[in-house]
């Protein structure tokens, strides 16, 4: 597994996420904004502004470029090769 950066953070640092707090990590590496996980998820953007923010404390990555690349990495998101 590529480590770019992240060689700090685990992959059992997941199972401290909630539900929400993953499916937000996986809009959010999916490459969503806040207003389009908000609207996907059905809740507000100030919500999703705080889940983002406790996801980067809880696996302790410092934006959310490392947290795409973190859920990539662990598996949380499997986009498909290009061809």
């Amino acid at each position: 597994m590529n480590t770019w950066g992240l060689s700090g953070t685990t992959t059992g640092a997941v199972g401290a996420l909630s539900d929400q707090q993953r499916a937000v990590l996986r809009c959010l590496a999916r490459g969503l904004a806040d207003h389009e996980i908000a609207r996907v998820l059905a809740i507000s953007q100030e919500q999703v502004a705080g889940e983002v923010v406790e996801i980067l404390r809880v696996l302790d990555l410092r934006d959310r470029m490392a947290a795409v690349v973190f859920a990539h990495e662990t598996g949380i998101i499997r986009l498909p090769l290009p061809r």
